[in-house]
């Protein structure tokens, strides 16, 4: 399986602003669309302006459920930006509060994602014995990182209490 360390560590509030999607989760193979969150990120690359790209590299994907969606999530593919940000037409601000999550780390292409996703919370979260707590699911990424490479290593962070 191409997991790494998994550890749980407390983040701090984030304002992240990105291209939003709706779709059904990884986990729902039958009505996932593959689509979704590749197009949302070209458009953000496409149409962020580099002039407010944070300069540490870190991007992220924000998952969000949609509740009594029964699977949806509501997903926004962007960066943290600060305080008072004005979002670009098409963009969308949102605030991820303050709290620990349990980071675990995929290995390999991004293709391979959906086992991982698999792991994390099927396996790993459980073997944890942390309990999963209401708020946004994190995908951190290293912009900076080739996400076809079969070195290419990304967060999957899960909100836990």
């Amino acid at each position: 399986m191409p997991l790494g360390s998994n550890q749980i560590s407390s983040h701090p509030q984030r304002i992240i602003c990105g291209v939003p999607t709706e779709f059904f989760s990884i986990m729902f193979a039958d009505l996932y669309d593959p689509m979704a969150i590749p197009s949302a990120w070209q458009k953000f690359w496409a149409e962020f302006p580099k002039a407010d790209m944070p300069s540490n590299a870190q991007a992220f994907g924000v998952s969000i459920p949609i509740e009594d969606s029964n699977g949806k999530l509501h997903y926004v593919a962007g960066v943290e930006v600060k305080a008072g940000y004005e979002a670009p037409e098409g963009f969308e601000l949102v605030v991820i509060p303050a709290g620990n999550y349990l980071e675990v780390t995929h290995e390999g292409p991004i293709s391979n994602l959906a086992p991982s996703y698999g792991e994390a919370y099927g396996v790993v979260l459980p073997q944890s014995g942390a309990e999963m707590r209401g708020g946004p699911h994190l995908e951190l990424y290293d912009a900076m990182l080739n996400p076809n490479a079969d070195d290419y290593k990304m967060g999957i962070l899960i909100p836990v209490k």
